[in-house]
């Protein structure tokens, strides 16, 4: 009983110390230490990742830990994130920029309980795939502006009218039926070798976060923004091919 109490809770305090640094994240913004506060809503979205593949790998999944899951997401990467850029970027906007702020917490919250709702009757034909863009990815891209201006751009603080358009736009595509990739179910098998090329990549990513990490986020939001119409597109290929196999097998 002991082993599995433990088992159990390895995930929930890997999501508890991700907690943590979301909160951590809100108190460096309000000191105006913004680059501090993107560190800690990074590293908190590393324990989100870490949570979710400590609970399969130890099989510990449960009720109690998704809800955790979510409730630490939603200030993780909803009140964290929407917080920061308001203080840092649109705090002179006036309630233009608080509404945008307001758009994307109310659309994060909708989108946990959204994911909520459908967990246990989600379409698992595609695992490849999410419905829409997940709140930590919404965070990165939502946060891009401030990380911009870390490396000089200060085009979000010239205009603050654009910065607020584009934080409710990354709000809508939290919530849309758009089609993005998931990496949720990629499995490493280090002893046998077979996922060496992403280990390389994992490890020249950490190295280049290191070294360079305004660069190397901004770079990922690139990444990820086009990576956008490639999963729209795979995600119509695959649907075309599922709807002739029905057809072909209606036929016969």
């Amino acid at each position: 009983m002991k082993k599995n109490s433990l088992k159990s809770m390895i995930p929930n305090i890997t999501t508890l110390i991700g907690l943590c640094f979301g909160v951590t994240s809100i108190r460096f913004a309000l000191s105006g230490q913004f680059e501090l506060s993107v560190i800690c809503i990074v590293m908190a979205s590393v324990c989100d990742v870490l949570d979710g593949r400590f609970s399969r790998l130890l099989k510990s999944e449960s009720l109690l830990g998704a809800e955790l899951d979510s409730l630490a997401d939603f200030l993780n990467f909803g009140i964290a994130p929407g917080l920061l850029i308001y203080i840092s970027i649109l705090q002179g906007n006036g309630s233009i920029g608080w509404i945008a702020i307001l758009t994307f917490i109310v659309l994060s919250c909708l989108r946990l309980a959204r994911f909520n709702v459908d967990v246990d009757s989600k379409n698992k034909k595609y695992p490849n795939f999410f419905t829409g863009v997940p709140t930590p990815a919404g965070a990165g891209l939502v946060l891009l502006p401030l990380i911009h201006s870390f490396l000089g751009f200060t085009w979000a603080f010239e205009t603050p009218n654009l910065t607020s358009a584009y934080v409710i736009l990354i709000g809508l595509f939290l919530v849309s039926k758009v089609p993005t990739f998931s990496g949720k179910h990629i499995r490493f098998q280090i002893k046998k070798f077979r996922d060496l090329k992403i280990i390389l990549s994992l490890a020249i990513l950490i190295i280049c976060l290191i070294n360079s990490p305004w660069i190397s986020l901004s770079l990922i939001g690139l990444i990820y923004i086009l990576s956008i119409p490639l999963a729209i597109k795979a995600w119509s290929d695959i649907n075309d091919i599922d709807k002739n196999s029905s057809d072909s097998s209606l036929e016969i």
